[in-house]
């Protein structure tokens, strides 16, 4: 049984209704458990983690401007691709899937036919699940298109 990170569980908690469910569906196959064990990782997470008011909103439900982050000063600046300059990492291995259940981009260009014809493996990509089509050199940088996530992967 795979533990779900807590921040994949708190994002699945901001969600509601269908969303929610084909989230829980996506973490379940990513993760190799069913949606039971979902739900029940994501009830374990809402009884110890107290819910935070929204952003820009106070525990009272007023406009707070700061965002509760209290006085900060003004020459403070957050890098807002701090996270993800921060997400390369190295994996030995990839997660890998099925390369029937890739769907290319229409893209006639003969350069798009040419690497279309280099893909060896489909993998998931490990931040954000989405399927990516590699071809089978090792070492690889693999940059995700959707979430921007840059893996290496040596196996």
């Amino acid at each position: 049984m795979s533990a779900i990170p807590a921040a994949e569980l708190t994002a699945l908690a901001s969600l509601s209704g269908y969303e929610q469910m084909l989230q829980m569906d996506q973490l379940a196959r990513q993760y190799g458990i069913d949606e039971s064990e979902v739900q029940r990782q994501l009830a374990a997470l809402s009884t110890s983690i107290p819910v935070a008011p929204a952003d820009g909103y106070n525990a009272a439900a007023e406009y707070d401007p700061s965002g509760g982050r209290g006085n900060i000063s003004q020459n403070h600046k957050e890098d807002p691709f701090a996270s993800i300059n921060s997400q390369q990492s190295t994996t030995s291995s990839p997660q890998l899937i099925e390369k029937n259940n890739l769907h290319f981009e229409y893209d006639p260009t003969e350069g798009a036919k040419q690497r279309r014809t280099q893909i060896d493996q489909a993998i998931l990509c490990p931040a954000c699940g989405v399927r990516l089509g590699i071809p089978s050199t090792r070492p690889i940088k693999v940059t995700c298109p959707q979430c921007l996530h840059e893996a290496t992967f040596t196996a």
